[in-house]
């Protein structure tokens, strides 16, 4: 099918009676030249040979723009999609060639061998939940790239310091290098967006937390970050002994510490590191 078309995509649409859902945040991209933008910068980003399942993950295809891309790599690809008509879509294009596991990323993710890649538009609404999930589930996954809304991404790469520095920010960043790769405008979706896109590539870091490890940093994050403005004195009372361990400045903000900080008082409170050091 040509997906630079909206009409045809419209009657495809219509074919199989699919009505977009604000839910799932539908927005198909319909422009060639940044599919294969996007395309070109997966190829260039993957590690040779592909480690894991040797899989690509694909989280929403919708109707398979992006798909048709990363077939032409001429690796295994497997699809999640959650959206029932756009399953049968999907199907009809690729019959058994692509593997679907049909339902929320969420769940339908959890068992899965480790893929090589995981890449996708996602869904503005889910797409918070969802990265930082996969970086919870202690799957190694040496490289992602993601089309999200600008906002996400700036919170993504966010250093230090910035409004934009969060919780987010700390997990992700504890785990993967993250680059803003390009913006992406909302004229190239339809249905247009009221918000401007950009592509992030993560990628792993060597020597990342275990699971366990993640787990702290996840809860020491919601803490700190829950309540943003108070000194860690006021937001971390239980674990000022592991502080001063640290050498970390009870004074200091949430915000002005580095991802390496709150992975150190992580492993410090799980007693990986020895006090003494």
């Amino acid at each position: 099918m040509n997906h630079n078309s909206i009409s045809e995509i419209r009657d495809l649409l219509d074919r199989h009676e699919i009505g977009l859902k604000k839910r799932f945040g539908q927005n198909f991209l319909t422009d060639s030249a940044t599919r294969h933008r996007i395309g070109s910068l997966i190829a260039r980003t993957l590690p040779t040979p592909l480690p894991g399942s040797g899989e690509i993950w694909e989280i929403g295809p919708g109707l398979g723009s992006l798909t048709d891309e990363l077939r032409g790599l001429g690796l295994p690809i497997r699809l999640f999609e959650i959206d029932r008509g756009v399953i049968r879509v999907l199907r009809e294009r690729y019959g058994d060639e692509l593997p679907i596991e049909e339902g929320d990323f969420l769940d339908t993710f959890q068992g899965l061998p480790a893929p090589g890649a995981i890449v996708g538009n996602l869904p503005y609404h889910s797409a918070g939940a969802m990265v930082p999930r996969i970086v919870e589930s202690g799957l190694a996954v040496p490289v992602m790239v993601f089309l999200l809304q600008s906002e996400m991404v700036d919170r993504l790469v966010s250093p230090r310091g910035c409004k934009t520095y969060s919780a987010l920010s700390v997990l992700v960043q504890s785990h993967y290098r993250v680059e803003r790769a390009f913006s992406v405008p909302a004229g190239v979706f339809y249905p247009r967006p009221q918000v401007g896109s950009a592509v992030a590539v993560l990628r792993e870091l060597p020597h990342r937390p275990s699971r366990e490890v993640t787990e702290r940093i996840s809860l020491l994050t919601r803490e700190a970050f829950g309540q943003r403005r108070k000194t860690l004195r006021n937001t971390w009372k239980a674990w000022l002994p592991a502080l001063e361990e640290c050498g970390i400045d009870p004074g200091l903000r949430p915000e002005e510490l580095p991802p390496e900080t709150f992975r150190l008082l992580a492993e410090r409170l799980l007693g990986i590191l020895p006090e003494s050091e």
